[in-house]
């Protein structure tokens, strides 16, 4: 039985070592030289070495394809380090412009306001029940800001200081029931009291000597000496007739408090100009106020 086993395994291995070895042996011949024995076997082995090719090809293919996979991944790992680095550097820049920004914001509130003042940074904000922002916190404490001193942006009014504590404090808004700033009407020159009504608007009370329009800007007067003079408060959306001949204008604030970032206090009012004084020489500071610069 093993004898036979042996046999069988040693024709098998000779028929598998002698087809190719006469395929091979065949396709080296010159077609025109062919015997009939080489083109039986042309003929019979020719849809098996069609087989191996396809074999061959297709095993080709795949590690082709597993290697190109790899390198693709390689790349595209290389890429998103790239791309992390990138939105790194994107984000320092963008971080350096906002810094930029701020800093021409200074300069120009520093130009067109030449009462002291003090940047200070929005820390907090406390909206109402409908999302309005009622009251905001800057980064200024104490040591540096008092209670009803003028609070203004680069678009214009905002509020006074309401409270204080070691570390910030609080601004009352335009919009405030309790506010009160001395306005005009920017066009007529035309003086009030501009008081908060609600979240989004306040009112003055205009004589009916002096016409007020829908759109007409409503500045600061300096009158109450907090506010720069000239300053803008807000627009007119509404007048209306009321008694004692007078109207009641509502005005929408110039400011949208739940954009802001950055604002200034007042810290002293501008000395009047004297036309025999050095104009490079910087206003002095409000007597008492120790570290405010």
């Amino acid at each position: 039985m093993a004898s036979y086993r042996s046999i069988r395994n040693a024709l098998l291995a000779a028929v598998l070592l002698g087809i190719p070895v006469l395929l091979l042996r065949s396709a080296a011949q010159e077609p025109q030289g062919l015997s009939g024995f080489d083109r039986a076997v042309r003929r019979v082995g020719a849809p098996l070495e069609a087989g191996v090719s396809y074999a061959a090809g297709s095993v080709g293919r795949f590690f082709e394809r597993w290697v190109l996979q790899a390198r693709l991944q390689e790349d595209n790992e290389e890429l998103e380090a790239d791309n992390r680095k990138l939105r790194l550097e994107l984000r320092a820049l963008a971080a350096v412009e906002d810094e930029n920004k701020e800093l021409r914001r200074s300069l120009q509130m520093r130009e067109k306001v030449p009462e002291d003042m003090l940047a200070a940074e929005i820390s907090g904000v406390e909206q109402s029940p409908f999302f309005r922002v009622v009251k905001l916190q800057i980064d200024r404490g104490d040591a540096f800001v008092r209670p009803g001193m003028a609070v203004i942006a680069d678009a214009g009014v905002v509020g006074r200081i309401d409270r204080a504590d070691e570390h910030h404090a609080d601004v009352m808004l335009l919009t405030d029931p309790r506010s009160k700033v001395a306005v005009e009407v920017a066009r007529t020159r035309a003086p009030g009291i501009l008081a908060g009504e609600d979240e989004d608007t306040c009112t003055v009370l205009i004589p009916s000597d002096f016409p007020v329009q829908i759109g007409d800007i409503i500045q600061t007067s300096g009158v109450d000496e907090l506010f720069p003079r000239g300053q803008p408060v807000g627009h007119v959306v509404r007048v209306e007739e009321v008694a004692n001949d007078q109207q009641k204008v509502h005005v929408v604030p110039a400011v949208r408090f739940d954009r802001l970032d950055m604002v200034w206090v007042v810290l002293a009012s501008a000395p009047p100009p004297d036309p025999a004084a050095d104009h490079t020489h910087k206003p002095p500071q409000a007597a008492g106020l120790g570290p405010l610069r």
